[in-house]
This record gives C-alpha cells, sequence and structure tokens, in this order.
C-alpha cells in the first residue's frame, strides 16, 4: 500500500493530468507566465481540480468556481502532484 501511496504523490506535468485529478501545484514557468498564474490566484501549493482536457491537449483546470484553460504547451511547463 505504500508504494502506491508514493506513486500517487509522484511530481508529473500538468499535461499528463487526467480529468477528475486533485492537483496541487508544484512549479510554475518563470517570468510572465507564473506573474499570470499569480494574478489568477494559482501559485505554487494551490489545489487544483484538473476538470477537463479538450481536443488539442488544451487542459481545464478548477479552483473554487473558477476554470481556467491552459495550452498545451503551458501545462507541459507546469508541475503538479496528485493529492
Amino acid at each position: 500500500m505504500r508504494r502506491k501511496r508514493e506513486i500517487d504523490n509522484e511530481i508529473m506535468r500538468l499535461i499528463d493530468a487526467e480529468p477528475g485529478m486533485e492537483l496541487e501545484i508544484c512549479e510554475l514557468p518563470l517570468g510572465n507566465l507564473k506573474t499570470q498564474f499569480v494574478r489568477l490566484g494559482v501559485t505554487e501549493g494551490s489545489k487544483v481540480r484538473c476538470s477537463h482536457r479538450l481536443p488539442g491537449g488544451t487542459i481545464i483546470i478548477t479552483k473554487r468556481h473558477q476554470e481556467i484553460a491552459v495550452g498545451s504547451e503551458i501545462a507541459k511547463k507546469i508541475l503538479v502532484k496528485k493529492i
């Protein structure tokens, strides 16, 4: 059971998240992208949910009642872990 829990908490890229997963943001890209996420209230340590995966790779994350669309190229740069 312990090994399963370690795998579940493994850090992955946001692009690899599946709908319904509860996630914690571990690392955001530096620069303007990080600034934009902070303005939306998403920082390292934030708890979000992957609510949808759209054709083309866009990931929709939900924080409280706010939905944020993250393009696939940006989602590849965001590190998260399952909670």
